[in-house]
């Protein structure tokens, strides 16, 4: 979808924001991608807001809770869940920065017999954090399409979970002493079986023979999995202070436009020319990810996030993130449900 067809989708947020108010002074924390630099470095600005932006790393966004001290950030999907049900003053908007090809991050030795997660059974797994949101992709789909359920192996990480998550009764977690060595060091010398984690591992980019993903041909499993459930799954999204919008909610849907003006503006430059991109194959891949994901895998809004939201929603529930399941609807600010 391109920018001008993006912009058909716009709430206009003219006639929703008091005449003559001042700009609002807000603050937004994000991470650095290519489909949110146009807001970054100002090309794009929020209809009404003066916007000051700060860049976080991506893992940031998993770790703290940011809506804490901003008044629009970046968050992971399952702690924003988490947050929502524990009533926390804090409201999402409909917009997902970060998509991942979960299977990509599942990890095993490079002379281990295991290829699929059924092998994984009665194994040891460590994780960076047993609540992270690749997590709960990866267990969700290991249980729904490989029969494997989380208590059905051992789990391994390197520090306390935090957020208020509670690990469930049936599940096995240790937590390991921070003096001894890496994940990665732990799957080489067998003190676990696979590796589970948000980030590919040093050892991955240094192309360390002794380490392979899972599945064999990865692409085409995470490929598969898209093409049958229609998105790639959602791990981060946007949250905005609830304090901040129930005082200004116009400024709920502003944000919403500009993350999305800001997402179109790079989107058109990649397909005005795919040489804007040092990706040496970006042509190619752009005529293989239509093919397969569609025109615009990167679709922001409720509707056109359901299924995923949903599928997501039922994880956390049935992980134990949350105790009840909100409908889609609930999680998000009232005024972005029809963007």
């Amino acid at each position: 979808m391109n920018t001008q067809e993006q912009k058909q989708f716009r709430a206009d947020v003219s006639t929703l924001r008091p005449k003559d108010a001042p700009l609002l002074s807000a603050s937004l924390a994000i991470a650095d991608y290519d489909r949110t630099r146009p807001l970054i470095d100002g090309r794009i600005k929020p209809e009404g807001m003066d916007l000051k932006v700060t860049i976080g790393s991506i893992p940031e966004f998993c770790l703290v809770p940011v809506y804490e001290q901003f008044d629009f950030a970046e968050m992971s999907l399952s702690w924003y869940l988490m947050a929502h049900c524990r009533g926390e003053p804090v409201v999402a908007l409909p917009s997902f920065p970060l998509r991942m090809p979960i299977h990509a991050y599942m990890f095993v030795r490079a002379d281990s017999p295991y290829t699929k997660p059924e092998d994984l059974k009665g194994k040891r797994i460590g994780v960076k954090r047993y609540r992270s949101t690749n997590n709960v992709w990866i267990r969700g789909i290991m249980q729904d399409e490989h029969g494997v359920k989380p208590s059905d192996c051992t789990w391994f990480t390197p520090a306390e979970e935090g957020a208020g998550f509670e690990i469930p009764k049936d599940v096995s977690v240790t937590v390991l002493p921070s003096e001894m060595p890496e994940h990665e060091e732990r799957l080489f010398t067998g003190e676990i079986d696979a590796l589970f984690t948000p980030v590919l591992p040093d050892a991955y980019y240094n192309r360390d023979p002794r380490l392979r993903r899972l599945y064999p041909d990865c692409r085409a499993v995470a490929r598969a999995y898209s093409q049958r459930q229609g998105f790639v799954p959602i791990t981060h999204t946007v949250v905005m202070s609830k304090r901040l919008f129930e005082k200004e909610p116009w400024a709920a849907i502003s944000m919403y436009n500009a993350l999305n003006d800001a997402q179109g503006l790079h989107w058109d430059h990649y397909l005005d020319d795919p040489k804007h991109s040092m990706m040496c194959e970006t042509l190619f891949t752009q005529e293989d990810e239509r093919k397969i994901y569609g025109e615009d895998p990167w679709k922001q809004g409720v509707e056109a996030n359901r299924k995923a939201l949903e599928l997501f929603i039922r994880y956390c529930h049935e992980q134990g993130y949350i105790p009840r399941r909100p409908s889609v609807d609930e999680v998000f600010a009232p005024n972005t449900l029809g963007l």
